[in-house]
């Protein structure tokens, strides 16, 4: 009996002691921009699908850049203040160029950068370099994933053909005529290829309570409220939406989103509010969700970040196209007509008419249905896919 005891007793021992050893967290490497919102984004959203994960963010192409210029904030700067033509001229010839020429060197990097860092899995959140990162990661034997944030994949696949084992995956929002269409001239298997949906910030499937939103940002009650919002670096182009807007005969209120653009408040301060329209000034914040949770309308690029948080957040959405927009963003376009109520103005005197129509459909409950399915939730979609190649 007493050793029958013992034995137990050493057994317990033995399992209290083991079970207080900590597990090895996986190691991921994220390459991302500071160039994007939605770069970030995605990456916020990684790291709340994947909290057992050690996740490290890498910055390559700031990385490769930056002692010379800082390629990431030049380009936003010339997106801020309207250069749209220049960035599709850049973006199509010499980027492409240029990243097609020094892939090699990205490669190399990129295979020495992970023999030190020893990751268990390589996720690309960027376009241009995911042939160069996936080449490293075969020399490595490390498995490689890549998540595109656009309708358009003309860039995120660029050099993919050259592949030849097609050992990777990738993700993509959903399966579009177009990606279908890029994928096979690309040569890239479907096999390759899952729906994740779109990534979406914890904070946007949080309960809101919409009185105390409007209480705490001065909103007023009895207007209708109009967000206006062109991504994380602003734009002058909001500018414009407020001078016209303030000339509606509606009662409205605008919340005018500049992201880190402040040089943009002088601007808005020579602005008068009219007796009907109204309107505040919000900086750089991390409340987007709460804002969008008490708007009416949302007017913006055609950005796939901030139409698809409109689109599950119900928000009827005015994409501006009185200009050239970025090419890679055009294709978002369809997407979002689709998959949600939205509607674009070519010209800004339409603005103020087309704000009133989709206000009108709204309050009638004349919006129509989504065409496409519902969007799958990124964060299981993605959490699944991770774990699945770590265990590969």
């Amino acid at each position: 009996m007493k050793k029958n005891l013992a034995v137990v007793f050493f057994m317990s021992m033995n399992f209290i002691c083991y079970s207080n050893v900590p597990t090895k967290k996986s190691k991921i490497v994220v390459f991302t921009s500071k160039g994007g919102n939605a770069h970030m984004s995605a990456c916020a959203v990684l790291k709340d699908a994947l909290p057992e994960c050690e996740i490290k963010l890498v910055n390559p192409i700031y990385d490769f850049f930056h002692n010379v210029f800082d390629g990431e904030e030049w380009h936003s700067a010339l997106v801020r203040n309207g250069y749209i033509r220049s960035v599709n001229f850049i973006v199509h010839y010499p980027a492409k160029a240029f990243f097609g020429f020094k892939s090699k060197t990205f490669e190399k990097r990129f295979t020495t950068f992970l023999q030190e860092e020893k990751p268990d899995l390589l996720i690309s959140v960027i376009p241009f370099l995911n042939y160069p990162a996936y080449m490293a990661t075969k020399q490595c034997n490390i498995p490689f994933m890549f998540i595109t944030l656009d309708a358009d994949l003309e860039t995120w696949i660029f050099n993919m053909e050259k592949c030849r084992d097609h050992n990777f995956v990738m993700s993509v929002q959903a399966k579009t005529p177009r990606m279908l269409k890029q994928l096979e001239k690309a040569k890239i298997p479907l096999r390759c290829v899952r729906e994740v949906g779109a990534p979406l910030r914890k904070d946007f499937f949080t309960p809101k309570n919409k009185k105390e939103i409007k209480k705490e940002w001065n909103i007023p009650e009895n207007k209708k409220v109009v967000m206006l919002m062109r991504g994380g670096t602003g734009s002058n182009k909001l500018v414009d939406y407020v001078r016209m807007l303030v000339k509606s005969n509606k009662d409205l209120h605008l919340l005018v989103c500049i992201g880190s653009n402040n040089k943009l408040i002088k601007s808005f301060n020579r602005i008068k509010n009219s007796g009907r329209v109204t309107f505040s000034v919000i900086p750089f914040t991390s409340k987007i969700s709460e804002l969008m949770s008490v708007s009416d309308l949302l007017i913006t690029s055609p950005s796939p970040t901030v139409c698809n948080e409109a689109m599950y957040m119900k928000v009827p959405f005015l994409i501006d196209m009185t200009s050239t927009c970025l090419f890679w963003e055009k294709a978002n376009i369809d997407w979002m007509k689709m998959n949600g109520e939205g509607n674009i103005f070519k010209r800004m005197n339409q603005l103020n008419k087309s704000v009133a129509e989709l206000l009108e459909k709204k309050e009638n409950c004349l919006l129509q249905k989504p065409k496409l399915k519902p969007t799958l939730c990124f964060n299981d979609e993605i959490r699944k896919l991770v774990l699945e190649k770590l265990k590969n």
